[in-house]
């Protein structure tokens, strides 16, 4: 029986901590074609020492391979994909993940590819795996007598009606090194925050009930290789439902399904009636540890620029209701978005450094620079500015060569202070919290430069001065490699 390849190609830099986790989305879907009876094997080249050898002895008998691509993945997709050409030619070659989906028509001009499958690919792949005709499956591009043919779009899948995760799907290997299990309980996003892919994609919540989140936990606990290990809700909003939320975490205590966790929640869902003091109190005794926030701005302006629908006041009061029931409060912000003043900018500031004053516990990431995509209110107004992202597949792969992050700021024609904003995350990360913490970053770098820059990084955020940031520079050559 010839398999279904589910292939996470490694990026195009080598990335800190990325060893530690897995790919959610693979996982999914080798369950989902699992669960159909498909013979389906996932290789990690971001994980996987020997990824490469495995690639070249099981593609000569695979059916399909399908590539799971972020922009930073293309340069090394690409060549697997030619990879895969080469050595079976009547294999299909299939791309999916975020940058396909965003750029579907342009990905599947290319030579080495014969289909993109946007969005969620569980139903897809599986019917590209039965050996449906492309005309029939709903959710693809693909190429027809020199023609881009775009299909109907795919229903959204329904996690009630969908398998649990197959553990044993997953290299053990990687399950060793996991340091926080992932698992999600739900998908989507009720919510319109304008820079947010769920939004884009209109990818409503879709939950899984509480009986089927306890049982995968209890799934979990009974695993040998996840003994001691941290749990991660990997939704993108665990608690839209709060009453579902309830009878997971009550059926957690109730079952003695306490374990370590954490998950994501907006600021505006810590009050009565919602997570108060009452569910916080059985959230930490369920195992919580921590809950993550995205805070994205100090500046209400911003705020309702991108229709985050909260505000500074609830940000503050999210963290203390945290604190309060010791509950680790992390957020995270970004800046550099369309219109975006720097004054705006230093309220961001400003409010990270009320956060990190409440508590040593109080972690922030970023702030990140927004980086736009397209269908996005957002993304408009980046074009509208002058900006044009890459016209071909091989223009992105040269564009993203030795690059850490999805487009350099150098190239945002909407951002005016260029400098200020690639550089403000580092003085955040290594000045607004304690030396200790600094030097525990994943940098990698001798101790004595590593620690010269968190001197600089702190005088910095002491005098908030962030203007001339030679030392960043100097720091991104000698010190952030």
């Amino acid at each position: 029986m010839k398999k279904v390849l589910l292939i996470n190609p490694p990026f195009n830099v080598s990335k800190d901590n990325y060893d530690s986790s897995i790919s959610v989305g693979l996982l999914s879907i080798a369950t989902y074609l699992d669960w159909q009876g498909e013979s389906v094997q996932i290789i990690d080249g971001v994980r996987q020492k020997d990824y490469l050898e495995i690639f070249q002895n099981e593609i000569k008998q695979a059916k399909i391979a399908c590539f799971s691509v972020m922009t930073m993945q293309i340069p090394q997709a690409l060549a697997l994909s030619k990879l895969t050409r080469e050595l079976n030619p009547s294999c299909k070659i299939v791309w999916g993940g975020s940058h396909p989906t965003f750029f579907s028509e342009e990905t599947v001009k290319h030579d080495s590819i014969d289909v993109v499958a946007p969005g969620e690919g569980e139903i897809t792949i599986s019917e590209l795996a039965l050996g449906k005709k492309l005309d029939e499956i709903k959710g693809i591009v693909y190429k027809k007598d020199g023609r881009i043919i775009v299909n109907q779009s795919q229903e959204l899948i329904d996690p009630s009606k969908s398998p649990l995760f197959n553990w044993e799907l997953e290299p053990r290997e990687i399950l060793e090194k996991l340091y926080l299990i992932p698992t999600l309980t739900s998908r989507g996003c009720p919510h319109r925050c304008t820079f947010c892919i769920n939004a884009i994609l209109k990818n409503h919540w879709r939950p899984r009930t509480a009986e089927q989140v306890l049982e995968d936990i209890k799934i979990i606990k009974s695993k040998e290789y996840f003994s001691g290990k941290n749990l991660r809700f990997w939704d993108e909003n665990f608690f839209v439902d709060i009453n579902r939320a309830k009878r997971v975490i009550n059926g957690m205590i109730d079952k003695d399904l306490i374990i370590p966790w954490e998950t994501t929640i907006r600021a505006n869902y810590i009050k009565e009636g919602m997570v108060d003091d009452d569910f916080m109190s059985k959230l930490k005794k369920s195992g919580c540890y921590l809950l993550s926030f995205g805070a994205e701005s100090g500046s209400q302006i911003v705020l309702d620029k991108i229709k985050k629908d909260v505000t500074p006041d609830e940000i503050l009061k999210a963290a203390k209701q945290c604190l309060k029931h010791d509950i680790i409060p992390q957020f995270s912000f970004m800046v550099g978005i369309p219109g975006e003043l720097k004054k705006d900018m230093k309220l961001t500031l400003k409010l990270i450094d009320r956060l990190v004053k409440l508590s040593d516990k109080v972690q922030i990431l970023g702030p990140q620079a927004f980086r736009p995509y397209p269908g996005s209110e957002l993304y408009l107004e980046c074009v509208k500015s002058g900006w044009s992202e890459p016209k071909t597949l091989d223009e992105w792969s040269h564009l993203v060569e030795n690059q850490l992050n999805y487009l350099s700021i150098k190239n945002f024609n909407w951002v005016k202070h260029k400098d200020y904003v690639e550089s403000i995350e580092a003085y955040v990360r290594f000045g607004a919290h304690s030396i200790k913490s600094a030097m525990g970053s994943t940098i990698k770098a001798q101790r004595f430069l590593k620690l010269g820059f968190i001197l600089f990084c702190k005088l910095r955020w002491k005098l908030k001065f962030f203007a001339f940031p030679f030392d960043y520079k100097l720091a991104k050559r000698f010190v952030m490699k």
